[in-house]
């Protein structure tokens, strides 16, 4: 029953943006205007941005199910997170009308900073979604040796009795009134997952009509001595291409033109192929060898991508820096990747993580450095 509900929210919301999508290419075709074009272009990257948060969505059960997460347990500061979160969402709640007030602190605390600030943007996020009126409010207090992080909202509420399951999965408050972008019913299992891997305790206290609190209780521990800087947030880098060329394998002829195409238009020379046979039929003639290979993971003839780097770097007797990138979510697929050495990246692949790891693709030929989007930290 759960997945019934599941596929039926997942259809409907999918495609939303992608009907959005659709006519939104014919307004874009039709245009002449630079201004509007323009227009129609953010519009575009709004109904992007908002199939790619349901696909995450899906990928994180995806990777939480494989084992291939890991805590990466460090000292930092509360403050850096939570202005973080709050330059987040600033435009977000003024586009709604509403406030945002984050109350800082100066405690530090001991967790996975990554993994924490998934959770916090899951709660804002939810938030903000759900409030129409008022405002979102994030403080600290101290408890003992425990730091609560609370974010309170003036939103509708969840009655008493549909408090126990929401951390479910495919599981959502019953409310037509909702905002339903986003609502797979995910997040909040997510976020319950991420904070048991932590060890994080998380509460809710909600009343109907007036909003809802969320917390969670993280370590407190002793600042950092001076001189010692925290451990940096991986953040994507600014794109500042250097000139290579690329070998690009899917055997999708409509992404191997898009990737083709974006790639020739940052600089790069392109090896494009549809088939692990043309990789060996182009390598065997080429003079040069590539400076980095990206390959779709599933390829025609029941060849896989790690198959064709393989013999790309057998040809030319070199460690070629290369990652996979798929559609394809399954544990199976992560826990095969992560055995080869490689980095799995999941469709879509933002054009700003690709150029990322084209300008930084990792020393050791296999992955990048930990924060280019390494998998085990969800940050693609």
């Amino acid at each position: 029953m759960a997945k019934s509900r599941f596929l039926a929210a997942a259809s409907h919301d999918l495609r939303q943006p992608l009907h959005a999508l659709g006519l939104l290419v014919a307004q874009l075709r039709d245009s002449g205007a630079a201004h509007e074009r323009r227009r129609l272009t953010e519009r575009i990257g709004a109904a992007v941005a908002e199939m790619n948060e349901l696909f995450n969505a899906l990928l994180d059960v995806s990777r939480l199910d494989a084992g291939s997460l890991s805590a990466d347990l460090e000292a930092f500061p509360i403050a850096d997170l939570l202005a973080k979160i709050e330059r987040t969402f600033a435009h977000t709640v003024h586009d709604k009308g509403l406030s945002l007030h984050v109350v800082s602190n100066s405690g530090w605390v001991r967790s996975d900073a990554i993994l924490l600030e998934r959770i916090l943007l899951n709660l804002v996020s939810n938030a903000v979604r759900y409030t129409s009126r008022g405002g979102v409010l994030i403080g600290c207090r101290r408890r003992g040796d425990r730091l609560r992080i609370e974010i309170w909202d003036t939103g509708p509420g969840i009655p008493e009795n549909q408090q126990q399951y929401i951390f479910d999965e495919f599981y959502q408050v019953p409310d037509p009134d909702r905002d339903r972008r986003g609502g797979l019913g995910l997040g909040l299992a997510i976020v319950d997952r991420f904070r048991r891997l932590l060890d994080h305790p998380i509460a809710v206290r909600s009343r109907i009509g007036k909003g809802s609190c969320f917390s969670i209780e993280v370590p407190l521990c002793a600042a950092a001595p001076k001189g010692v800087e925290p451990a940096p947030h991986p953040e994507v880098a600014a794109p500042t291409a250097e000139h290579g060329l690329v070998l690009a394998v899917d055997d999708d002829p409509l992404v191997l033109g898009a990737m083709r195409g974006l790639l020739a238009s940052w600089g790069y020379g392109v090896i494009a192929c549809g088939s692990h046979d043309d990789v060996v039929a182009e390598v065997a003639a080429a003079a040069r060898r590539p400076d980095l290979i990206i390959a779709d993971f599933h390829l025609s003839g029941g060849r896989t991508g790690i198959e064709t780097i393989e013999h790309v770097r057998a040809r030319f007797g070199a460690d070629i820096p290369a990652f996979l990138v798929s559609g394809d979510t399954s544990p199976e697929r992560l826990q095969q990747s992560r055995a080869g050495g490689y980095m799995l990246l999941h469709k879509p692949v933002s054009p700003m993580t690709l150029r990322t790891l084209l300008v930084r693709p990792g020393g050791d030929g296999h992955t990048p450095p930990a924060g280019d989007g390494a998998a085990d930290h969800l940050t693609t």
